[in-house]
């Protein structure tokens, strides 16, 4: 049986340093890549956490990620959304940019989107508190 994680993208200011698997017994492993994982900290000022979804290219997606949107069954147009975690509606949620429109990743434990209507765009960092 694997022990369930919660996965964090690491950062100092605007630059990735790195990846945590934070483990529900407290154990932390790190990555620089994502691929090889170990128990050696990698320091951070801030930690982004994933949503639970990958883009069309199996990218994860985490927090402050912008993220292209198919709004149709064509593959224009596309939205293009901020991502992060809603505390009132205790979700990750995509707000599209140009008009604020809101949605939701998932319904319950099930996902809203597939992953081949979400490509990852870019970034939108801002300090805050982690």
């Amino acid at each position: 049986m694997t022990e369930s994680y919660t996965l964090f993208r690491l950062r100092i200011k605007e630059t990735i340093v790195g990846y945590m698997k934070l483990f529900a017994s407290g154990i932390k492993n790190y990555s620089k890549d994502q691929f090889w994982w170990h128990g050696d900290a990698i320091e951070y000022d801030y930690k982004d956490q994933y949503s639970g979804q990958l883009d069309r290219n199996n990218r994860p997606l985490f927090e402050h990620d912008v993220v292209a949107m198919r709004t149709t069954t064509k593959s224009n147009p596309k939205s293009n959304c901020y991502m992060y975690f809603n505390n009132e509606r205790n979700a990750f949620v995509l707000e599209q940019i140009d008009n604020q429109q809101v949605f939701e990743l998932f319904a319950g434990s099930e996902p809203l989107f597939h992953k081949s209507e979400l490509t990852f765009v870019g970034f939108h960092f801002h300090d805050d508190a982690d």
